[in-house]
């Protein structure tokens, strides 16, 4: 069970601070792609890093990747800070602060052995800081579209804030559609909830999970899943593209694994022709 602790600072009502509980957040390094929530309910059916990601990583050892932004859109007041405080500080704080404009956390991982940056774009949902909230959204690799479980009114209200988003983002980009305070929910009203959210995953084109900020469940597996596919997706972007991926720039990737690969062949024709000689 959950162990909390009151906070000192004054308030009108109580907050309390997780301090440990039993969920397992495991940590920032990947090796293997992680599952999703549900296999049935994801547009990503990679079962693990693709093959040219895996070999990427082994050949360039470091290379750079541009941070990953993933922008948290939704209804005011479903918990959306909550679940990113859950990740990023493993607390969680019972009492509602409406976000202003934007939070902004930054989380570091380690992938096949490569550096890589999550950086969380956690925007306002409420109707008069809509205009600022926009402003943030250009230029995102990920969109969550985040509704609480509890109020079937914000899952409805998803469609359009992620038309909103994917209008200011053309590009293709990862959705994930993430339902929280599972917690609060009976059995019953779980599948009821459930049923409608999958529905609008197979519409988006989206992952779907459930979680709980309040438990921690699903949070992590869902956060690492999340970087991990995006990490994927920016590699192969990049190997397609033939984008500068070393340090220093100017050469590119691609460039590289074939130079190793034609020095490694070239270095066995040599010894295969001494060894007939």
């Amino acid at each position: 069970m959950p162990i909390y602790r009151k906070n000192k600072r004054p308030k009108a009502t109580a907050s309390y601070e997780v301090l440990n509980n039993n969920v397992d957040y495991g940590t920032r390094r990947i090796e293997q792609l992680p599952r999703p929530y549900s296999c049935q309910v994801t547009p990503y059916r990679e079962l693990d890093f693709s093959e040219r990601t895996k070999r990427a990583a082994q050949a360039v050892v470091p290379f750079f990747l541009g941070p990953c932004k993933a922008i948290f859109i939704g209804d005011v007041a479903i918990g959306k800070t909550s679940l990113v405080n859950r990740f990023c500080h493993e607390a969680f704080d019972g009492d509602y602060t409406a976000t202003i404009g934007l939070d902004f956390e930054v989380e570091r991982f380690q992938i096949l052995n490569q550096a890589y940056t999550l950086q969380i774009w956690d925007t306002a949902g409420h109707e008069r800081f809509k205009c600022i909230a926009q402003s943030y959204y250009r230029n995102a690799t990920v969109i969550v579209i985040a509704f609480d479980m509890t109020r079937p009114e914000s899952l409805l209200n998803g469609k359009r804030w992620l038309d909103e988003a994917l209008r200011l983002n053309p590009g293709p980009v990862l959705k994930f559609l993430v339902g929280t305070k599972k917690d609060l929910l009976s059995d019953q009203a779980l599948c009821d909830i459930e049923l409608e959210a999958i529905k609008m995953a197979y519409d988006i084109n989206a992952e779907y999970w459930p979680v709980s900020a309040r438990t921690g469940e699903n949070v992590t597996k869902f956060f690492r899943r999340l970087t991990a596919l995006a990490f994927d997706h920016a590699v192969q972007r990049a190997m397609e593209t033939n984008d500068s991926l070393l340090q220093p720039p100017g050469n590119s990737l691609l460039n590289l694994y074939f130079l190793r690969k034609e020095k490694k062949e070239k270095k066995f024709l040599k010894c295969f022709n001494c060894t007939i000689n």
